[in-house]
């Protein structure tokens, strides 16, 4: 019981995020937080499904590079190097009418009790990017996933994310409700496939 309590209150959304969303990818509840001191708005999904188990999200995420087969806006997922529990991985981009977005990510991979977290922040350093694609600004977050005492497993998705170079506002806006419903839906595919 006390588990439960502390791992509900420790994954809840921040008091100042507001819901957008509710039931989307068979449980998933969205929100975005307020913006950060460079206007990035953070963006969360909340996701219980109790079909699913930690190892299932690990066989279906785990692979960073499979990140491409799972995510429909996930051009390229390439592994570059591993150290240990982090991998080096080159990522592009894709989303109509905008040029393709790239970024080499450090992802990390951890244990927690009773499940895993998979976060990633930009590496640091010249991304050498392909002519003519965009340099992603920024792009950090996480997926933590943990058993339920009652069964399956509560996922919650954070990223703040900053494609860069010039995007209207209105596919901004989008990708801060439509595109966090379409990650939740890749992912609730991923692990059934």
């Amino acid at each position: 019981m006390i588990w439960t309590l502390l791992a509900v209150s420790a994954l809840a959304a921040p008091p100042d995020f507001r819901e957008t969303r509710t039931d989307v990818a068979d449980g998933c509840t969205l929100f975005l937080g307020p913006a950060d001191a460079s206007g990035v708005v953070p963006m969360r999904a909340e996701c219980t499904w109790p079909d699913v188990t930690v190892d299932q999200f690990k066989a279906a995420y785990g692979d960073w590079a499979r990140h491409d087969d799972i995510y429909t806006s996930v051009g390229t997922s390439v592994v570059l190097s591993t150290s240990g529990n982090t991998a080096e991985v080159r990522q592009t981009f894709e989303a109509s009418g905008i040029k393709t977005r790239e970024m080499i990510i450090d992802g990390t991979t951890a244990d927690l009790p009773n499940g895993i977290r998979y976060s990633w922040t930009k590496h640091p350093g010249d991304q050498g990017i392909t002519s003519g694609n965009v340099e992603v600004e920024r792009s950090d977050g996480f997926w933590e996933v943990t058993s339920r005492p009652a069964g399956g497993v509560l996922a919650v998705h954070q990223v703040s994310y900053a494609p860069g170079g010039r995007v209207p506002g209105f596919l901004i806006r989008w990708f801060q409700t439509g595109g966090l419903q379409e990650i939740a839906e890749d992912t609730r595919r991923a692990v059934h496939l």
